[in-house]
C-alpha cells in the first residue's frame, strides 16, 4: 500500500502496510494472551533481538494497561505506543521501527478494534529519524553482573527518543482564559475526549487535552509540561481507572479523577467527569 498521496483506509490496513513493508520481524498475540509471550519477547531484548509486537484488543471490554506495563520481570517497563487514529497507526508504526532498531529489541503496538477498524485518509508522512537518548551511567559498582544488565536495559528504554513524540497537546483557546483542567486520553478514548472536550470550552470550561501516543514508560516529559497551572484532571480510559492511578502517582498534588469504565468510553461520560470536577466562583 502506498502512501506518496492521501489515500483512504483503516488504521489496521495502514499498520500493517507498513510493518510489512519495513522487512523487520512482527509478532501478533492479544491482551489476554501477552503475559504468557512476554518471556520469549524478554530474551529478545536481553539478546538484541529488533521486533515489532502488535497487540490486538480485541473482544476484551477494558484495556488492563497494567498488564503491559509489568509485562517485564525486574520492574522493566517495556516501549507501549498505542495509537488513536488510522493516521497515528501509520506514524505510530513507523517509530516503532526505528526505535526496535535503536533499543535493539521488541516495541509493542497496542491496537483496539475501534482504532484498527476505523477509516480515514492517511496523509503521507516522512518517516521519524529517532534518536536514543543514552541514559546516564549510573552507578553499578558492586552490583552483580545480571542486576547491572537488567538495570541498563530499563535506563535505555526509560531514556526515551528524541524525534517521538510522546503525546499530542490541545491548547484551551486563549480567550477562555488560563486553563485549570487537563483531559488525558489514549487510544480509542481520544476521539470522545476531543468531542467532550469541545463541548466543555463552549460551555467556558478552560480545559487542556493530552492526547498518549506512548503509554509505557509513562511519558514524563510530556505529563510534565501540561500539568503546570492545571487543578483538576481528567482520565479517559477503557477501564476501571488504572491508567488515573498512575496519573496520580505522577501528580500526588492535583486533583485526579478517572472517565470511563468497561466497553467503550463516550463523550457523555467524559465531559459529566469534566462538569462534575470542582468550579471556582
Amino acid at each position: 500500500m502506498s502512501l506518496d498521496a492521501p489515500v483512504r483506509v483503516t488504521g489496521r490496513e495502514v499498520l500493517e502496510s507498513v510493518l510489512a513493508d519495513s522487512g523487520m520481524n512482527v509478532a501478533h498475540t492479544n491482551l489476554r494472551d501477552v503475559r504468557t509471550h512476554a518471556p520469549r519477547f524478554f530474551e529478545q531484548l536481553r539478546r538484541g533481538e529488533p521486533n515489532i509486537v502488535v497487540i490486538g484488543a480485541d473482544r476484551v471490554e477494558s484495556l488492563d494497561v497494567m498488564s503491559l506495563r509489568w509485562m517485564f520481570p525486574a520492574g522493566i517497563t517495556p516501549l507501549v505506543l498505542c495509537p488513536s487514529n488510522p493516521q497515528e497507526c501509520a506514524e505510530l508504526a513507523e517509530a516503532a521501527i526505528s526505535a526496535a532498531t535503536l533499543i535493539p529489541g521488541p516495541v509493542f503496538l497496542l491496537l483496539e478494534d475501534a482504532v484498527g477498524d476505523a477509516e480515514d485518509i492517511v496523509i503521507a508522512h516522512e518517516a521519524p529519524e529517532l534518536e536514543l537518548v543514552e541514559p546516564a551511567p549510573g552507578d553499578l559498582l558492586d552490583v552483580p553482573q545480571d542486576e547491572g544488565e537488567l538495570r541498563m536495559l530499563d535506563a535505555r528504554l526509560r531514556s526515551g527518543f528524541k524525534g517521538l513524540e510522546p503525546a499530542i497537546l490541545d491548547p484551551c483557546p486563549e480567550n477562555l482564559g488560563k486553563p485549570e483542567w487537563l483531559l488525558v486520553s489514549f487510544g480509542s478514548s481520544t476521539v470522545p475526549g476531543r468531542l467532550a472536550v469541545e463541548s466543555a470550552r463552549n460551555e467556558g470550561q478552560r480545559v487542556n487535552h493530552l492526547s498518549l501516543r506512548q503509554l509505557w514508560p509513562l511519558p514524563e516529559n510530556a505529563l510534565m509540561r501540561a500539568v503546570m497551572g492545571i487543578k483538576h484532571i481528567v482520565v479517559a480510559e477503557r477501564n476501571l481507572g488504572q491508567y488515573a492511578t498512575e496519573v496520580r502517582r505522577f501528580a500526588p498534588d492535583i486533583t485526579v479523577i478517572p472517565a470511563g469504565g468497561i466497553s467503550q468510553v463516550t463523550p457523555d461520560a467524559i465531559l459529566a467527569r469534566l462538569q462534575r470536577t470542582p468550579r471556582c466562583c
